[in-house]
């Protein structure tokens, strides 16, 4: 009768434990599911100019980084060097800044439109190459807060837990350099990269008057 007592009791343990696992189990697949939007996301670090380093000290050192005369030499031959090419600055990007451009980035004008030089080598981009584990957004929102007075409206894309990981592990190279996001094969921001991305949320603002604009590029990251 013990011996019974003792099975019973340590069959419904081992049942108890099967569920948790399972629900454990549950959870751990449910956040690595892989995100079903921002196929057409992805990052790049952007050529420097030296005359623009505001945002560090020391300036960084590397193979994004060019001297004022080298900059202008390629702006003006339209020429991009070994390891980078042009890309078309987007609509949205000249909505949020006035028509204007961030100091640090080396642009120029093909065909009548704005192009920002960033890298074209595996090591300094962030795709959805083979070689790289699959990663999209688990969300794309609008939103808007109130928290620091004037109300601020943002396209806001939330990475999936592969997309979190690779974008933390990207910008930890990269901390003091800048870094173009681009949509569509077009620049849609670029920045100058303080800490690393951490927690795969990002936010894109944009002024009253931008909502078209807005629209669009949050209709492109959900694809």
């Amino acid at each position: 009768m013990k011996a019974a007592v003792k099975i019973g009791l340590f069959t419904a343990g081992l049942c108890v434990v099967t569920s948790a696992i399972g629900i454990w189990l549950y959870f751990v697949q449910t956040n690595r599911s892989p995100g079903r939007y921002g196929g057409h996301l992805e990052f790049r670090v952007a050529a420097m100019n030296t005359r623009f380093f505001g945002f560090s000290d020391p300036p960084p050192q590397g193979f994004d980084v060019f001297s004022v005369a080298q900059a202008e030499a390629i702006a003006a031959s339209g020429e991009p060097p070994a390891g980078f090419k042009w890309m078309p600055v987007s609509n949205f990007y000249l909505m949020i800044t006035g028509g204007g451009n961030e100091p640090r980035g080396v642009l120029t004008m093909i065909n009548g439109h704005k192009c920002l030089l960033v890298a074209d080598r595996p090591e300094m981009m962030l795709t959805h190459a083979v070689s790289v584990p699959a990663w999209g957004a688990k969300s794309v929102e609008m939103t808007a807060t109130y928290k620091f007075g004037p109300v601020v409206k943002a396209v806001q894309v939330t990475l999936d837990h592969n997309g979190r990981d690779l974008l933390r592990q990207f910008t930890q190279r990269y901390v003091r350099h800048s870094i173009a996001v681009i949509v569509d094969g077009q620049v849609i921001v670029d920045f100058g990269l303080l800490n690393p991305l951490r927690r795969g949320v990002l936010g894109f603002s944009y002024p009253e008057g931008a909502e078209t604009e807005a629209a669009k590029l949050r209709d492109s990251l959900m694809q």
